[in-house]
């Protein structure tokens, strides 16, 4: 089973990207001058709290993120009365749309920084995968996948496959594009020990091939600074992308969905872990997600996208909702997210599961 350790990296990923995205609504509501009561980090009971210039910042129990209290935010968003703002400074219901707008922006925005920022470091202080290892060495296992249910791990070799010996990666390619739905027998080296498994290769209709979730190692290259920039830039955008088109692939039926939940994603970081530059390419994936799911214009509380399609709405029909048509719509939201958080866990408990039967 996964590490401790594993665990709390974990946790501590999560708690970095959600401080980060509400830092990001925070500084943005500082900057227009908005009443701010308190940012906490994490949550539930409170460990220790100071005041400096009118706002409490808090250290709370429960590291998994954190929020920031912005007077007349709970008034506009969730109809609930809310404290008043401090002298020669505003609600949020007091702002014009535009500045509400970049308030609620704020939150993504900064995940996307940290994106940037990320890609930046990693090219520049710990490197970039450079040239392929020939030799059939696996660099990452794809969770809830036939090769992660089977058990197999980064730096584990592929050496036969179905009798026949395995010299390069190129063959273990080979073999599994030109086999989906079909049962191939694994014998893999780890350390000095031998071990066989049988993994049905599942069919990638993006590609027309089979797929096991197994993917190459990597020598790595660190590239100097000037070109370590543009680069972050060109990734940052590339990753947007490619969660963009993912997203319609699975809508659309072209591609199967992969999302994993908090456990899925121990057994991600208790790979990646290994090798610091693979968990911040991870780290980077999820804040992306995180940024660009938020920013999914539904009408329904808790993404920030949906909140900016309600704030537009309430100024096309001339008036805001009612507290109670608010109300309806968060408790909507939030059935919609924790159906979607059982769904996913259910996944990543079954994978997990069938991992630990091999």
């Amino acid at each position: 089973m996964f590490s401790f350790s594993s665990i709390i990296y974990t946790i501590l990923i999560i708690g970095l990207l959600v401080i980060v995205h509400e830092l990001g609504h925070f500084l943005m509501a500082r900057l227009f001058k908005v009443t701010t009561h308190e940012f906490s980090v994490g949550f539930g009971p409170l460990l220790f709290q100071r005041k400096w210039r009118q706002v409490k910042y808090s250290l709370r129990a429960i590291p998994l993120g954190g929020y920031c209290k912005i007077a007349g935010m709970d008034i506009a968003l969730e109809g609930e009365p809310g404290e008043k703002p401090n002298p020669g400074e505003f609600a949020f219901y007091q702002l014009p749309l535009y500045r509400k707008i970049l308030i609620i922006l704020g939150g993504p925005v900064s995940n996307l920084l940290l994106a940037l920022v990320i890609f930046i470091f990693v090219a520049a202080a710990v490197g970039l995968p450079d040239r392929p290892e020939e030799r059939p060495i696996i660099g990452f296992v794809e969770p809830k996948t036939p090769a992660f249910e089977a058990g197999l791990s980064s730096g584990d070799e592929i050496v036969e496959i179905n009798g026949q010996a395995i010299q390069s990666w190129k063959e273990v390619v080979a073999t599994i594009h030109r086999s989906p739905l079909q049962p191939l027998e694994f014998k893999v080296k780890r350390g000095e020990e031998y071990f066989f498994r049988e993994i049905t290769p599942f069919y990638d209709p993006a590609h027309g091939v089979g797929r096991i979730g197994i993917m190459q190692a990597y020598t790595v290259k660190r590239l100097p600074l000037y070109k370590a920039v543009p680069y972050g830039f060109a990734s940052t955008w590339n990753g947007v992308k490619g969660i963009v088109v993912a997203l319609y692939r699975v809508v659309t039926g072209q591609e199967r969905a992969g999302f994993i939940g908090p456990i899925g994603m121990v057994g991600f970081v208790d790979q990646a872990r290994r090798q610091s530059g693979l968990l911040l390419f991870m780290m980077t994936s999820i804040n992306l997600f995180l940024a660009l799911f938020n920013l999914l214009p539904i009408p329904l509380p808790l993404l920030d996208g949906g909140w900016i399609v309600i704030l537009i709405l309430e100024r096309l029909r001339g008036k805001e909702f009612s507290p109670e048509q608010k109300g309806v719509a968060q408790m909507v939201g939030l059935l919609l997210m924790l159906v979607l958080f059982i769904f996913i866990t259910f996944g990543d408990v079954g994978s997990i599961i069938r991992r630990l039967v091999n």
